[in-house]
């Protein structure tokens, strides 16, 4: 029986896929989560730019408008760092796409050698049976031949 050689290989390179997959998938959820962050951390610093512009045009104390200045200027940084956050994220996704195409053309390559093998396989075997059937056939030519 042909046992094939390429099949564990074949097995590791589709769960090296899937685990490929599996994490391009967790990296959308996280790139979807910090955008979720990002608006609402943007709609927060507009409502508080807007209490700032209502907050001038009463002249404040300017403890009041300093904490909601710090406020603003807080918010921005998050949202800074979640950028950079979700372009870093991006650029790992990238990276596991190119990494899942790679192992895919990995795959498909060692598809097409074991089918090669297998075609030797049979071909070889082929060749062993009708040498086979041909030593009968000899041996009983031969035995007719000396039998008459």
């Amino acid at each position: 029986m042909f046992v094939f050689k390429f099949e564990k290989l074949l097995k590791l390179k589709k769960d090296m896929i899937q685990k490929c997959m599996l994490e391009i998938a967790g990296i959308n959820t996280l790139i979807e989560k910090n955008r979720e962050i990002k608006y609402a951390l943007e709609q927060e610093n507009k409502q508080r730019k807007k209490q700032l512009d209502k907050t001038l045009k009463e002249k404040p104390a300017k403890n009041i408008l300093l904490f909601i200045y710090e406020n603003v200027q807080r918010t921005d940084g998050k949202i800074k760092i979640l950028n950079s956050n979700i372009l870093s994220l991006i650029q790992k996704r990238k990276e596991k796409i190119e990494e899942a195409k790679i192992l895919n053309i990995e795959k498909k390559k060692l598809e097409k050698l074991k089918e090669k093998e297998y075609e030797n396989y049979v071909k070889k075997e082929n060749k062993l049976e009708t040498r086979f059937l041909d030593e009968i056939a000899n041996i009983k030519a031969a035995n007719r031949l000396i039998n008459h």
